[in-house]
């Protein structure tokens, strides 16, 4: 007997299926297509031939706007992922080893965009194709201007290092003053500062669905941290 697409066929001549409706059932592969959070955005019908442009707009064309939504971004800018590694423009799905109920996952982003942090105090957003700074993050030299009205605002001395949210919608800062600090990059306004650690911080990121934020620190301790609220989860 022949087994397609979940169906048996024995090998009666009379009850054979037509020859190109087995080629065609044999050529569509159901692929499911996933956040990182592991939840079903869609599943889409395609060719094993099917290159990556063409199953983005086919992603694309089922979701829509929708994509956005589920994936936390704004702007749609779907990559795709197999296995660990991002599927290429231009290489057949069936090269990358994707086959029938293979499970991809999406992951969208902003438009591209760098961020740099500065012992002057501030963060900056700059686009990478023309160079031009987007946006100013802190206020510039606070400590020859700074009052005690403006102190939330402070940075420190020398910033270590700025991140993005994996949606680009906040950007994350680690200072020597201690602290940890969350800005709108829509408002460019501080949302938290994060404050708990004794020295100056190392490192600051932000977990892959934009909930969590980690700290560390030269007080020999990390942080977990509530994005939304700004509370310390845990140390």
């Amino acid at each position: 007997q022949v087994v397609v697409a979940g169906s048996s066929f024995p090998l009666v001549p009379a009850q054979l299926p037509h020859k190109a409706f087995l080629l065609r059932q044999l050529d569509i592969m159901n692929v499911p297509v996933l956040t990182l959070g592991g939840d079903v955005v869609t599943t889409l019908d395609v060719t094993p031939s099917s290159k990556l442009e063409d199953f983005r707009a086919q992603l694309c064309e089922a979701v829509g706007p929708r994509l956005g939504n589920v994936t936390g971004a704004a702007d749609l800018r779907p990559r795709l992922f197999h296995c660990g590694g991002e599927l290429l423009p231009g290489l057949p799905l069936i090269a990358a080893g994707i086959r029938a109920g293979s499970p991809l996952t999406v992951v969208v982003t902003a438009a591209s965009r760098i961020v740099s942090a500065s012992d002057d105090g501030t963060a900056r957003i700059w686009n990478p194709e023309t160079g031009d700074c987007l946006q100013v993050l802190g206020t510039v030299g606070w400590e020859k201007r700074a009052t005690v009205q403006d102190s939330a605002l402070r940075i420190g001395r020398e910033m270590i290092l700025a991140a993005f949210s994996p949606d680009g919608k906040l950007v994350l800062t680690a200072s020597e003053d201690c602290t940890a600090k969350i800005w709108s990059t829509q408002s460019g306004e501080l949302v938290h500062t994060l404050r708990g650690h004794r020295r100056r911080l190392r490192s600051v990121a932000c977990s892959p669905n934009g909930v969590l934020a980690v700290t560390a620190s030269d007080d020999l301790t990390a942080k977990i941290w509530n994005v939304e609220s700004g509370e310390c989860l845990h140390t």
